[in-house]
C-alpha cells in the first residue's frame, strides 16, 4: 500500500515545491495542493485573513474533504500522493482527522527558521499590505507550532527544519523517511 503525505506548514516553507517534487520523483505519485481546490471556488470564495468566518472555515473543510477523499481513492490505485496545506491555527487541523487515522498516512511539518520564511515570502510578494498580512500569518503560525510541537510529535507528526536544505535535499531527506518508516 501507498503512502499518503501529509505535508503541511506556513506559506513559503516550501510544501507545494517540495510535494510536488516528491510526487513527481515517484513511478506513480500524485501533487494534492489544497489552495488548488480553494481556488476552484469562482463566486464568494473567502481567504484566511484577521477574521476567521463561518464561510471561510466552510470552504476550508470543503477543501480538505475532497482533499482526503482524492488522496484515498489516488492511494488505492496505487499512488503516492502528497497533500500540501497551510498550519491552520484555527482548526489544528482536525478536518484530516480520519485521514491521519488511515494506515500508511506520514504527517509531515516543513519548519524552516522563521527568518527564512519571511526571507521567501518578501520574494514572492512585493512590499504591501498583502505581504505585511502574510507575514503576520506565519508569524502566528510559528508561535502556535512553537507552543505546540511536543504535542505534535507525540501524535507522530514529523516535524522537519529544511533552512540550510536546497529543494533536492530536502526531498531526499523526505524520501529516505518514507523509505525507513513502516508507515
Amino acid at each position: 500500500m501507498q503512502k499518503i503525505l501529509l505535508v503541511v506548514g506556513s506559506p513559503a516553507s516550501g510544501k507545494s515545491t517540495i510535494s510536488q517534487a516528491i510526487a513527481a520523483r515517484s513511478a506513480k505519485g500524485v501533487h494534492i495542493p489544497v489552495d488548488d481546490l480553494r481556488t476552484m471556488v469562482q463566486g464568494g470564495v473567502v481567504h484566511p485573513g484577521p477574521n476567521w468566518t463561518p464561510e471561510l472555515i466552510q470552504q476550508l473543510n470543503l477543501a480538505r474533504q475532497t482533499a482526503t477523499d482524492m488522496a484515498l481513492r489516488y492511494r488505492e490505485a496505487g499512488f503516492l500522493v502528497a497533500i500540501d496545506d497551510f498550519w491552520d491555527s484555527f482548526s489544528q487541523l482536525r478536518e484530516y482527522a480520519e485521514l491521519l487515522n488511515e494506515p500508511n498516512i506520514i504527517p509531515i511539518i516543513l519548519k524552516p527558521e522563521i527568518s527564512v520564511v519571511l526571507a521567501r515570502n518578501h520574494t514572492r510578494i512585493p512590499p504591501s499590505e498583502f505581504r505585511e498580512q502574510m507575514d503576520d500569518g506565519i508569524r502566528i503560525i510559528y508561535a502556535d507550532l512553537d507552543k505546540q510541537e511536543s504535542t505534535l510529535k507525540a501524535q507522530g507528526w514529523l516535524i522537519i527544519d529544511t533552512s540550510n536544505d536546497t529543494i533536492e535535499s530536502s526531498v531526499i531527506r523526505i524520501v529516505t523517511l518514507l523509505e525507513t518508516s513502516a508507515g
